[in-house]
């Protein structure tokens, strides 16, 4: 979308200003632009103060501000009657790009100072230097050559201009890259921060504290593995005297268990061999039974 702006409308001044107005018209856009820097992107703010330098050199020069009324003039009728306007008749808006307009001004004002230095020289030749190197050349030819340096000069100044924005559109993606990385680094750093409680310098001691972390984690790990395995195999061994013992307390247990029963069946046997001895007559079956009674006794008191 364009506003329409004039150059004149650029300064806050009217068409009839003197070079006064234009000059404290120039001053105070400018100073109005320097409270906003804060608020503007820096290529912003460069190419807004571009365009008001070019107003003010373009309006300032009696030679090409009346080339530039000349513009108006005739984009004011060529719009009366359908056509387009003519150079530096407007400025583009917000949409045109404000890096796109400053550019074109300049070329067009760059353009407008050459038909100014080419009326000064014709001017000066006319006057001092009467028989001059092209004195004798016929007026439209003298003109033709004029307009071919003229042309050479826009060819030269539009090359200069288009290398500018070259290398300033390489300078600025360089500049956004840089900056993303900036923003990209600052972001890992507070993460870290957040996570791990240390605050880093930069990305490559976050690196470092990381590397060191991972080693302190992995050596920990491993130190718990080897103490999971060390308690595994004392549980095992544990488990394994803890067996053997019941299984030792149970053949004692059974050992004294058949000592028990041997002694009862002992003591039983005795027994019944004191009752034989008392119901013998025999003096003979009498001292084997007592042999025999003497021979037990002897077993049960043998632990």
């Amino acid at each position: 979308m364009k506003d329409t702006r004039t150059l004149y409308e650029l300064l806050g001044v009217r068409r009839e200003a003197t070079a006064t107005e234009i000059r404290t018209g120039y001053r105070l856009e400018l100073d109005a632009l320097e409270a906003l820097r804060a608020t503007l992107p820096k290529q912003d703010f460069d190419d807004r103060v571009q365009l008001l330098r070019v107003a003010y050199t373009t309006l300032n020069d009696p030679i090409s501000r009346a080339g530039y009324d000349a513009d108006l003039d005739a984009a004011a009728k060529a719009a009366a009657a359908g056509y387009g306007s003519g150079a530096l008749a407007t400025i583009g808006g917000p949409s045109a790009g404000t890096r796109a307009d400053a550019l074109g001004l300049r070329a067009d004002a760059l353009a407008l100072r050459a038909d100014a230095l080419m009326a000064r020289a014709d001017i000066g030749a006319a006057s001092a230097r009467p028989d001059g190197l092209f004195s004798d050349w016929p007026p439209g030819m003298a003109r033709l050559l004029g307009y071919a340096l003229l042309v050479a000069l826009l060819i030269g100044v539009s090359m200069g201009v288009s290398r500018c924005s070259t290398k300033s559109a390489r300078a600025q993606i360089e500049a956004r890259e840089a900056q993303e990385r900036r923003a990209s680094e600052q972001a890992a750093l507070q993460d870290y921060y957040q996570t791990h409680g240390v605050r880093p310098a930069n990305r490559a001691e976050m690196e470092m504290l990381e590397a060191e972390r991972r080693r302190r984690e992995n050596l920990e790990r491993q130190t718990s593995v080897d103490n999971q395995r060390a308690e595994e195999q004392q549980r095992r061994i544990d488990e394994e005297n803890r067996r053997r013992g019941d299984e030792t307390t149970r053949e004692v247990q059974r050992a004294m268990a058949e000592q028990a029963e041997e002694q009862q069946r002992l003591k039983f046997e005795a027994e019944q061999l004191a009752l034989e001895i008392s119901l013998t007559n025999n003096e003979y079956d009498r001292k084997r039974l007592q042999l025999r009674l003497k021979q037990l006794k002897e077993r049960m008191n043998t632990p």
